[in-house]
C-alpha cells in the first residue's frame, strides 16, 4: 500500500479542514495511506515568492527534505502548495549554487535536500496511483446524472513542464472522476480561468468580479454544483456568492472533489465534513443512491 507524506499547507487546516479530512478518508478507502507531516512550514507561495527567490526555495525545500528524512513522497492538496513544491524542486535540481545555499540553511536542523522525494498533487494520486477504473469499481452510491462543473485552479496545472498534472488548456481528471461516479461533467465558458483569489489582497473588487463571472458561467451552463481540487479556490468561489444581490436560492454549492467522491464511496457525511460547507450541498448529495 502506497504511503504519502501529507502536506496540507497553511490555509486548509484553518479555513477548510473538511478538505483534509475527506482526502484522508477517501484515499484510505481506495488503498492509499497518508502520514501527516508534522513540524512543517508555509511553502512560501505568491508573497514570499515575489520577494525572495532564495527564501521561497528554502521554505519549499525544507518540506521536501522532511519527506526525504522519512523516505516518503510528498502529497500536496493545495494547488498553490503543489505548484510551489514542484517549482522549487525543479529550481534546486537545476541550480547547484541555489541548492548549496539552501542545504546550508537546512543543515542547521539536520536536514538535507537530495531530490529523492517526489511531489504529487491529489489529482495525480487519484489518476495515476489509483486510476479511474478502480474508482468506478469502488462506487456504492452512484450519482444519477447530476450536472456538475469543475474548477482546477491556475497553480495546479501550470506550467505543464513542471506541474505535469493535467492538460492546462483542457484539464479532465476531475471531469473523468465525476463521470466515473455517475455524474455528468458540464463544460462552461472560462473553465480554465483563475478564480480571482490571488487578487484578493490587492483588489477585492476585481477579485470578486472574476469569481462571480465564473459562477455565472457555471449557472448558465446548467450545472447545479461546482467541484474543486484546491482549498483556496474553493473558499474564493464560495465566498463571492455571499455578496450583495446574491440570493440564497441561486447560490451554487461548492464541494471539494474528495467530499463528492467520498459520498459515492459510501463514507459518512460527518467524516467528510459536509456540514461545514457554507452552501448546503444536499441537493447534490441526495442524488447519490445505493447501487
Amino acid at each position: 500500500m502506497k504511503d504519502y507524506f501529507l502536506y496540507v499547507g497553511c490555509t486548509t487546516p484553518v479555513r477548510l479542514p473538511s478538505y483534509e479530512a475527506a482526502t484522508m478518508a477517501v484515499l484510505r478507502k481506495l488503498g492509499v495511506e497518508t502520514t501527516f507531516m508534522r513540524d512543517s512550514n508555509c511553502c512560501g507561495a505568491q508573497f514570499v515568492e515575489s520577494m525572495s527567490r532564495e527564501a521561497f526555495a528554502a521554505m519549499s525545500c525544507r518540506i521536501l527534505a522532511l519527506g526525504e528524512r522519512f523516505g516518503k513522497d510528498v502529497l500536496a492538496i493545495c494547488g498553490a502548495c503543489s505548484g510551489s513544491l514542484k517549482h522549487n524542486k525543479h529550481l534546486l535540481d537545476e541550480d547547484e549554487a541555489l541548492r548549496s545555499e539552501v542545504d546550508e540553511l537546512l543543515a542547521k536542523e539536520g536536514l538535507k535536500y537530495t531530490g529523492a522525494s517526489k511531489v504529487k498533487h491529489l489529482l495525480q494520486v487519484l489518476n495515476e496511483d489509483i486510476g479511474i477504473d478502480k474508482i468506478r469499481a469502488a462506487v456504492v452510491k452512484p450519482f444519477e446524472g447530476v450536472p456538475l462543473a469543475t474548477h482546477y485552479g491556475c497553480h495546479l496545472t501550470r506550467p505543464f513542464e513542471i506541474a505535469q498534472v493535467d492538460d492546462p488548456e483542457n484539464p479532465m481528471i476531475i471531469d473523468d472522476i465525476i463521470e466515473a461516479i455517475g455524474g455528468t461533467a458540464i463544460q462552461y465558458a472560462g473553465k480554465t480561468r483563475c478564480c480571482g483569489g490571488p487578487l484578493l489582497a490587492m483588489d477585492a473588487d476585481a477579485s470578486g468580479l472574476i469569481g462571480l463571472e465564473k459562477i455565472e458561467n457555471i449557472r448558465k451552463a446548467g450545472a447545479v454544483g461546482l467541484i474543486t481540487a484546491c482549498e483556496f479556490c474553493d473558499i474564493q468561489l464560495t465566498q463571492v456568492q455571499f455578496g450583495e444581490g446574491m440570493a440564497a436560492d441561486i447560490r451554487i454549492p461548492v464541494l471539494t472533489l474528495p467530499q463528492l467522491l467520498g459520498i459515492a464511496l459510501g463514507i459518512d457525511e460527518d467524516v467528510l465534513g459536509i456540514s461545514l460547507n457554507k452552501i448546503n450541498p444536499d441537493s447534490i448529495i441526495s442524488t447519490a443512491q445505493e447501487a
